[in-house]
């Protein structure tokens, strides 16, 4: 009968010398989970998490992100390897990645379309070259020779013609679409920026 009893007393001082020696070995790099960069970069104008500098993220670890404007009137935009996503959202961390939280600025040249509600008219396009002096209002000229001003606070914009009709475009600032009317027809549009 002394046997088993030392009998279970060796097994079950190997099975806690095991465990002893597995423990420290799952909360290290042994079994190749790979640690990596995130680089963030937080532009003037802009607050949130995570903060401007070097991160380094276990990989799938899911990174939750969210960033406001110091100035509730501009909009945010957080470019991630390229693709423009919202101010506030999440990612898996798979390799080393970068991060940029910035306001939204339309200050270029775009390509607009602007579709008619009645579909048997033709859409129009033009390429439209916004300028102005801050992120948040100025003017614009197209390549037919139109132009106006342009106002673009709290994520909305307002793209007003001086000199062709009556057109008024509304929509988001981030998306840059919206609907369009100018007294006798209406519809969407959508900008692209070139």
């Amino acid at each position: 009968m002394k046997m088993k009893t030392n009998s279970a007393l060796a097994v079950y001082r190997l099975w806690l010398s095991a465990c002893i020696l597995i423990v420290p070995l799952l909360s290290c790099s042994f079994f190749g989970i790979p640690d990596y960069e995130l680089a963030v970069t937080v532009k003037e104008g802009v607050q949130g998490t995570p903060a401007n500098g070097q991160h380094v993220y276990k990989e799938l670890t899911t990174v939750e992100y969210a960033y406001t404007a110091v100035n509730y009137l501009h909009t945010v935009e957080v470019v991630y390897e390229g693709a423009r996503l919202a101010a506030e959202g999440s990612f898996t961390v798979y390799t080393n990645v970068a991060l940029e939280a910035r306001l939204v600025d339309i200050r270029a040249t775009w390509k607009i379309t602007l579709a008619y509600a009645d579909t048997t008219t033709a859409a129009i396009e033009a390429i439209i070259t916004f300028s102005g002096h801050d992120v948040l209002s100025g003017t614009f000229s197209d390549d037919r020779g139109y132009s106006g001003t342009w106002d673009g606070a709290s994520n909305k914009i307002v793209i007003t013609y001086d000199n062709w009709e009556k057109y008024v475009l509304t929509g988001t600032l981030f998306d840059m679409s919206g609907i369009w009317a100018n007294g006798d027809g209406s519809g969407t549009w959508s900008a692209t920026r070139q």
